[in-house]
């Protein structure tokens, strides 16, 4: 079988319900995924949409070469951090240029160090 194109495996697009209507989200929006109980909240162009997801299975649809697991309850679009302010144990605020402060869990440092090229 041929090997499937990497970009193929992953969402273009967010298809999020709007009462009636369903709206499709650009992933390129996204700013970030936030785990809200069975649901996944998506902050994307100054707005937010619920969607009916898990974090971990939105995870999987979104291209790791640009989303990043921060932590247990948070993936941000890596392209959208601005700096990064050391918290204890490891942990950091995650500032991003729309202006939102995310926590980072201290399991998610390495993975957080590779992504930005900090070592």
């Amino acid at each position: 079988a041929p090997a499937v194109p990497a970009s193929g495996t992953y969402l273009d697009r967010i298809p999020v319900r709007i009462g009636t209507r369903i709206c499709l989200v650009p992933v390129e929006e996204i700013d970030y995924c936030a785990a809200e109980a069975n649901y996944v909240r998506l902050y994307a162009g100054g707005q937010s949409y619920l969607v009916r997801e898990t974090l971990a299975g939105m995870e999987s649809k979104l291209d790791p070469a640009r989303f990043l697991r921060i932590h247990r309850s948070l993936i941000v679009q890596v392209a959208r951090v601005e700096s990064l302010e050391p918290l204890f144990h490891g942990d950091y605020v995650v500032k991003l240029r729309s202006g939102a402060r995310l926590t980072s869990g201290r399991t998610y440092r390495a993975r957080l160090h590779q992504a930005l090229h900090l070592d």
